[in-house]
């Protein structure tokens, strides 16, 4: 665009009168960077909100057919713009890169609420405004938004039926995401979101929004892939950006402790169980092990122990000498006592 949109928006509104002029940018943001509501304006102005809703129709009217005169070489930019990155956008997307793509040079305040005011303006593309399950986002066409909203009604379907292991681990989703549009396509849903790790699943997944202490240690611990001090964890709660806040070290040891999914590997030492880590006393892995590999030597015993525990030697070599529990063969070897 050669012409900055301030100098647009300035012979736009040259035929609106102040009242005009004040609800419009109050309503669309175009000097806070925020709308404001019909009342706030209302009391402003010394009228109700129902007339200011009235003037604000009549203006978006009255504007529409100079927008589509004065503006027409953006609005053609704008919709083979969409269409180019697949005939769908979520709006905070579709006006960040408009604005970016149109107005490249352009310095104007609160550009992104100025493009969107004049694509609203305009009537065109398509706008779907914000509702309880979805984003509000631009559409090219019928066929468009027939387009997401079979695409997100599959991929929703095949969350719901898929093991979330296949889909957070195994990437399972991206053969239903074939393209860029697409794959983009899954930020309108409100109940489809991505975690810190760039993860796509269902808000509803702990893995994808947690919202208690443990399912935050839960995820630290996933993705860190290794046992983790309770200090650690807390810390890297807040390190991997997961909470804002800094966790409270004794609320997450508490919940580490009370939560089956992790396993005390060591002297405050937390894993996985489903990373192969098993609850019990040094004693109940070492009895596990013998009972799993038949007879070892001390320092097999020792070998495998550490693979589950961080102990130090001598504390797995006595707990091989209860003999009550462990008997020494001939060779050297170890293995559980009968009863």
């Amino acid at each position: 665009m050669n012409k900055s949109i301030d100098q647009l928006l300035e012979r736009l509104f040259a035929d609106l009168n102040p009242k005009q002029r004040k609800v419009v940018a109050g309503r669309f943001g175009l000097k806070s960077g925020e709308g404001i509501t019909l009342q706030e304006i209302g009391d402003e102005l010394g009228i109700t909100r129902e007339r200011v809703r009235q003037i604000e129709v009549q203006t978006m009217k009255k504007l529409g057919t100079s927008v589509r005169r004065e503006a027409g070489e953006f609005l053609a930019a704008a919709e083979k713009f969409l269409r180019n990155v697949g005939g769908v956008r979520r709006d905070d997307c579709f006006m960040r890169d408009l604005a970016h793509a149109l107005f490249p040079k352009d310095t104007s305040r609160y550009l992104e609420e100025k493009v969107r005011f004049l694509l609203l303006a305009a009537g065109t593309p398509s706008f779907a405004r914000e509702n309880e399950t979805m984003h509000a986002f631009w559409y090219a066409d019928d066929a468009a938004q027939k387009k997401l909203l079979d695409f997100v009604r599959r991929v929703t379907q095949f969350f719901k039926k898929t093991d979330r292991r296949d889909v957070l681990e195994g990437r399972a989703h991206l053969a239903e995401c074939r393209d860029f549009s697409s794959c983009h396509m899954l930020s309108i849903p409100k109940y489809i979101g991505a975690n810190v790790f760039g993860d796509v699943g269902l808000r509803e997944w702990p893995e994808i929004e947690p919202k208690t202490v443990r399912d935050k240690a839960y995820l630290v611990l996933k993705k860190h892939e290794k046992p983790l001090h309770f200090t650690d964890v807390a810390k890297h709660i807040a390190k991997y950006g997961i909470d804002a806040k800094p966790a409270h070290v004794q609320t997450v040891h508490n919940e580490l402790i009370k939560d089956g999914r992790f396993v005390l590997v060591g002297r405050g030492i937390y894993g996985l169980r489903e990373h192969g880590y098993e609850p019990g006393t040094v004693r109940e892995v070492i009895a596990r092990l013998l009972k799993k590999h038949g007879p070892l030597a001390a320092p097999k015993v020792v070998q495998l122990v550490n693979r589950e525990r961080f102990l130090k030697e001598n504390t797995i070599l006595l707990g091989l000498q209860n003999k009550r529990h462990f008997k020494r063969l001939g060779d050297g070897r170890y293995h559980v006592r009968e009863a």
